[in-house]
This record gives C-alpha cells, structure tokens and sequence, in this order.
C-alpha cells in the first residue's frame, strides 16, 4: 500500500455518518460547513481507539499543507477535508476549490511548481438535499482523492477562457484559475478519480458507490 494514502477505518466512516446525523437533527437549513467538518473528521479518527491514529486538527488554520495532520505508526499524512459539489448528469464530475494562489501574481510557472509539489490527500463531502412527501434529506458521501489525482499539469498549456486560465492533466482534471477570486484554484474531477463510498442520510445507505 502507498504510504501516502489514507483511508478512514470503517470504526471512523460509522462515527462521521453518526455525527453528520446528530448535526441534522440539530440544524435543518443545509449543508455542514467547512470547519464544522473537520472537527466531525478529527472526532472520528479518535473515535477508533484501536487504530491509534493521532490527529493534528490545524483549527482556522487556512493551512497549504493541510487541515489535519494525521501520525500512524511514524507515518504522516497530510490531509485537505472539503465539502464540494456533484454537477453535471451526462457526464457527472466533482468540483472542489482549492487555495487562492494571488501571492504569486499570476505567474503560470510558479503557480503550476505550487500544484504540481503539493502533497496533500483530499477527503471530501460532497452534499445534496432533497425534499420530497415525507421531509427533507441532507445526503452526504465520503470520496477520497489521493495528491497525484490535482498535479502533474505542464505550465504551457494554461489557456485563457474567458476570465479564467484552464489546464487539464492526463487524469482528465479541469484546473481553473479565478484571477478574480485572487486566482483561486478549481478542479472539475472526473467521477473515476474518486474513491467513493455509498451516499448516506441519517444513518441510512442510500445507493451503492460507484466505481
């Protein structure tokens, strides 16, 4: 197995499903939000006493390394928790923000060196609520994309699409640079490149994961 990936124990994916349920019961309106997440991960990593992960929660950090840093065994790992958003029915894909990279003043070598070299694994809950007859479900899913997935672009193939900069990797991942936004980066992920458990609400499986 790659050292550099990291996977929740089934222990801690039934403590994340747990928490998230009690949190809807709680709040109604919408999603769980960003550092809300990460304390939920940090709680379920602990959760499995038995795996003797330790993790490091960077509390409103806004770290580029990550947002916990997990210690197994001498092993570290660098973990990125975002939210994100399905789009798109035909061809469905994943899109994630990522970091404002304004600081290197739209220099495309220098920002495409930053994207390539970071090594930091991303775990992601994408969120989706549906209302119907019988109430409202806040429906989540755990996808794991692994460092390399958001890397290896070449800084010659950065194109200008309207007010945006776009590249693409061999994976079929859509970089978008925001000059606008401070030149925050944004990944459209092909649905292959994740590594996805089955959609869940209040405790309950909703469909199977896809591969």
């Amino acid at each position: 197995m790659d050292r550099s990936v990291y996977r929740l124990t089934p222990r801690m994916e039934q403590n994340l499903r747990q928490s998230l349920s009690q949190y809807h019961h709680l709040f109604d309106g919408g999603r769980c939000s960003g550092w809300e997440l990460e304390e939920l991960f940090v709680k379920a990593i602990k959760s499995d006493t038995d795996a003797n992960h330790l993790p490091k929660w960077r509390e409103a950090g806004h770290d580029d390394m990550e947002d916990i840093l997990i210690i197994e065994n001498g092993n570290e790992y660098h973990i990125q928790i975002k939210s994100g958003k399905f789009s798109g029915k035909r061809d469905p894909k994943l899109q994630l923000s990522g970091h404002r990279l304004g600081r290197y003043n739209g220099d495309l070598n220098e920002i495409t060196d930053y994207l390539n070299n970071r090594k930091a694994n991303y775990i992601t809950v994408p969120y989706r609520k549906l209302e119907d007859d019988y109430g409202r479900y806040h429906i989540y899913r755990l996808c794991y994309i692994d460092h390399y997935i958001l890397a290896e672009i070449e800084s010659q193939n950065w194109c200008k699409h309207g007010r945006q900069f776009r590249n693409q990797n061999k994976h079929g991942v859509l970089f978008k640079l925001v000059p606008s936004m401070s030149w925050q980066i944004w990944w459209d992920i092909p649905m292959r490149c994740l590594d996805m458990k089955e959609e869940f609400t209040d405790g309950r499986v909703l469909n199977n994961a896809q591969n």
